[in-house]
């Protein structure tokens, strides 16, 4: 909480959107590339919900702050979240991993190497006695530039996994707006089962190749400048060619008059 007096620095901001992407075949087959790819159909489709979304400047928050803030949780949506602890309690036996993660790289305006939109899937799986077991579950995802502090940039709505299905994959599609300079970032997924304060799996950079150091950067960061030209006799010169050609002639102008 900040104090009256206090002002929140540009950097503490943040912006960003994202959408969960339906998986199909053609979506699943995608394989992981540190180049551009071509988005799939369902891609395209969450795309264009990507650009009807408002986008809201959020403070940056930590891994760490958000882990505290779920445990001082007493209640959400009005029921009574519980620990890992009272599960087993209950008699509830069951475990949570991520199986596998990857990610993919899509929009990058300025051509320079580091994107603005990129995809991050994973595979959530529950493991019981029971057969066909399932949990809604929900996850946090984090964004560590050049390895520093993990940076919540999404959590995902719920959402159903069943035992250890190999086609239940879930994807989220981004894209940042603003606050993420040019640099390269590794990829965070904390798991949580829905009524439940604690995280249940977790995979990272750490674990799987596909999330390390993703060439990424905020919109605000990749925009390309066509440089106009302007016709004159005998060729073309540029608008940045000929506004230094201008200032060059202004400062001899304004040396003949002081010398005069």
């Amino acid at each position: 909480m900040l104090g009256s007096g206090a002002v929140m620095a540009a950097d503490d901001w943040v912006s960003s959107a994202s959408v969960s992407v339906a998986q199909d075949q053609q979506t699943l087959s995608q394989g992981f590339s540190r180049a551009a790819q071509v988005m799939t159909d369902t891609q395209k489709a969450s795309a264009e919900q990507l650009k009807l979304q408002a986008v809201t400047p959020a403070q940056r928050k930590t891994r760490d702050q958000v882990i505290a803030e779920r445990q001082a949780s007493t209640q959400v949506a009005g029921k009574t979240l519980k620990s890992s602890a009272q599960r087993l309690e209950a008699g509830i036996y069951h475990e949570f991993a991520i199986y596998e993660a990857s990610s993919r790289l899509f929009e990058d305006v300025d051509y320079d190497g580091f994107y603005r939109t990129f995809s991050v899937t994973f595979d959530a799986d529950v493991h019981s006695y029971y057969l066909g077991e399932h949990a809604n579950v929900y996850a946090d995802l984090y964004l560590s530039r050049n390895g520093g502090p993990w940076e919540l940039y999404h959590t995902t709505d719920v959402f159903t996994i069943v035992d250890d299905a190999s086609d239940d994959d879930f994807e989220v599609l981004t894209t940042l707006h603003a606050g993420y300079p040019t640099d390269h970032y590794d990829v965070l997924i904390d798991l949580y089962e829905v009524g439940y304060s604690d995280i249940v799996a977790t995979i990272s950079s750490d674990d799987v190749d596909d999330l390390y150091g993703l060439p990424l950067e905020s919109a605000d960061r990749d925009q390309y400048f066509v440089d106009e030209e302007v016709v004159v006799s005998g060729g073309s010169l540029s608008m940045g060619w000929l506004a230094s050609l201008l200032g060059v002639v202004g400062m001899s102008y304004l040396r003949r008059r002081q010398q005069g």
